[in-house]
C-alpha cells in the first residue's frame, strides 16, 4: 500500500506595496493599519517602497514589515524606477499595490519591466482643484493616472462606493472593487475624560468645544467651517473651536481667525501626533469637505464617542445615517451646519446616543481587520489561490 503524501503547503503570496510616505494622513494611516493586519497572515509575505523617510517607515518597520525607502529629494523618476527594479528582481513578487498618483505609475512600468504578473492599486481619494500650473501639471497626471488605470492595472480598490462609480467611467467596472477603510480600533484610544482632555489643551472644562482635523487644503473648505464658527459664537459666547492639520491654507486660516475677531476662542494645533486626545476634548466633530473618499478621521471621531456633523459627500454618507449615529448635511451651508452644532450642544442625551451608535457602526462595519480580509481575498482570487 502506497505511503500516504503529506498535503503541500499553502502557497505564499508575496506582495510589496508601493507608497508616498512624505506626511502622515488618511491614506498613510489607512496604509499602516492595512499592512500591520496582512503581515500577521500566513498565506502573505509582505514588503514595502516607500517613497520617503517619515512616520509611515516607522510604524512599518515596527510591525516587522521589510522596507526600503527611496527619497524623492534626490532621485528623479527613473532613477527611482531603476532602484525599485533593483529591490524587486529575484523575489518572485506577484503583486504590486500602489497608492497615489506616482507610485500608481511607477507600479505600472514595474509591473512590465520585473514582470509581476498583478498590479492593483487603492484609490484614496478624488483629484482635487487646482489652479495656474498647477492645474496643468496636476491635469497631466491624471490623465497619465487614468491611462495606466485603464490599460496596465488589474484591480482598481475604492474605500467607497461612490467613489466606485466614479471611477467606473473610465474604468472597466470588472476590475474596480469596494473595500471600505478600516480602524485599528485597538490602537484608537485616549485615556483622557473629556474635561481633563480640554484642560490639557488650556480650555476651560464647562466650556462647549467645535473641532475639525485634517489638512488644511480648499477641498475641505474651511472657510464654510469659519462660517459656522462665526455664527455659533454670537449664539454660545463660551465655545471653543480647535483645528488640527497643517497645508496650504495654514497662514489664510490664521488670517480669517484675527479678521473676524475668533483669534481668543480658537485653538490652530498644526500637525498633531495625539489626535486621539484631541478628539476627546471635542463636544461635536465637523467635516465640511466639497469632497472626501472615506475619511479616516471621521471614523476615529466616531470610535472615541464624539457626535459628528458632516456634509453628506463621498463616502460619509456609507457611514453617517442621519440622526442615527450623526448628523448629514446635505448642502454647502454654514448656516445649517451651524444649526446642527447649536441643537447638539443643547442636547446632552442626543450627544450620547448618537455617540454610542457612531462606536458601534464603527466596531460592526470599518475595522481594520475586515478591511485587511477582504485584501486578502482580492489577492487570493488574482493568484488563483483558495
Amino acid at each position: 500500500m502506497a505511503a500516504l503524501r503529506a498535503p503541500s503547503p499553502p502557497e505564499k503570496i508575496a506582495i510589496c506595496h508601493l507608497v508616498s510616505g512624505d506626511r502622515w494622513a488618511g491614506a498613510e494611516v489607512q496604509v499602516a493599519a492595512l499592512l500591520r493586519k496582512l503581515v500577521q497572515r500566513d498565506e502573505l509575505v509582505l514588503s514595502a517602497i516607500v517613497l520617503n523617510e517619515g512616520r509611515l517607515v516607522k510604524e512599518l518597520r515596527s510591525s516587522g514589515i521589510e522596507v526600503r525607502v527611496i527619497p524623492e529629494a534626490s532621485n528623479g523618476f527613473f532613477r527611482i524606477l531603476r532602484e525599485a527594479a533593483r529591490s524587486l528582481r529575484g523575489r518572485q513578487i506577484r503583486i504590486i499595490h500602489s497608492h497615489r498618483y506616482k507610485e500608481n505609475l511607477l507600479a505600472t512600468l514595474l509591473g512590465w519591466w520585473c514582470r509581476i504578473p498583478f498590479v492593483v492599486r487603492t484609490q484614496h481619494g478624488r483629484s482635487e482643484p487646482f489652479r495656474g500650473l498647477r492645474r496643468l501639471k496636476h491635469g497631466f497626471l491624471q490623465s497619465m493616472d487614468r491611462f495606466t488605470a485603464r490599460y496596465g492595472t488589474d484591480r482598481v480598490i475604492s474605500v467607497s462606493s461612490e467613489m466606485q462609480m466614479h471611477l467606473t467611467q473610465y474604468v472597466d467596472d470588472r476590475r474596480v472593487v469596494t473595500i471600505h477603510n478600516g480602524l485599528e480600533i485597538e490602537r484608537v484610544k485616549s485615556g483622557l475624560g473629556i474635561a481633563e482632555a480640554k484642560e490639557i489643551l488650556g480650555i476651560p472644562c464647562n466650556a462647549p468645544v467645535i473641532g475639525t482635523a485634517g489638512r488644511l487644503e480648499p477641498v475641505k473648505r474651511l472657510d464654510i467651517f469659519w462660517g459656522v464658527a462665526q455664527q455659533v459664537a454670537v449664539r454660545q459666547p463660551h465655545v471653543r473651536f480647535v483645528i488640527a492639520g497643517t497645508g496650504s491654507q495654514e497662514a489664510q486660516v490664521r488670517s480669517w481667525t484675527e479678521k473676524h475677531g475668533l483669534a481668543p476662542k480658537v485653538l490652530l494645533l498644526g500637525q498633531r501626533e495625539d489626535i486621539c486626545d484631541i478628539l476627546r476634548a471635542l463636544d461635536v466633530f465637523v467635516l465640511t469637505s466639497d469632497h472626501e473618499g472615506l475619511p479616516t478621521v471621521l471614523l476615529e471621531a466616531l470610535w472615541l464617542g464624539v457626535p459628528v456633523v458632516a456634509r453628506a459627500v463621498g463616502g460619509i454618507p456609507e457611514v453617517i445615517q442621519d440622526d442615527v449615529n450623526g448628523v448629514l448635511i446635505e448642502r454647502a451651508d454654514a448656516s445649517a451646519i451651524a444649526e446642527a452644532c447649536l441643537s447638539l450642544l443643547k442636547d446632552e442625551s442626543r450627544r450620547k446616543r448618537l455617540a454610542l451608535a457612531g462606536a458601534k457602526t464603527v466596531s460592526e462595519k470599518f475595522t481594520a481587520d475586515q478591511t485587511a480580509g477582504e485584501v486578502a481575498k482580492l489577492y487570493a482570487s488574482l493568484c488563483g489561490v483558495r
